[in-house]
């Protein structure tokens, strides 16, 4: 739970320095990272979504699964 935080605030700083310096809501794929299960991607996928990004995908195989969003 901890490490799940711990990547989720991470991903929010990321979030914020990149808005800073490019336009809102860029039409183009950002990669977030790769997650071992497809719950766990999509879990952080339906966050980002929540905190504005309009849609995620999550791709892969079992154990590999990366998260992009736009």
């Amino acid at each position: 739970m901890r490490l799940r935080a711990a990547l989720l605030t991470a991903a929010i700083a990321a979030m914020a320095v990149t808005a800073l310096s490019t336009p809102a809501q860029a039409a183009s794929w950002v990669f977030i990272g790769v997650y071992t299960s497809k719950y766990n991607c999509v879990d952080a996928g339906q966050q980002y979504v929540r905190e504005g990004f309009s849609q995620y995908d999550c791709s892969g195989s079992p154990g590999y699964y990366e998260l992009w969003v736009r």
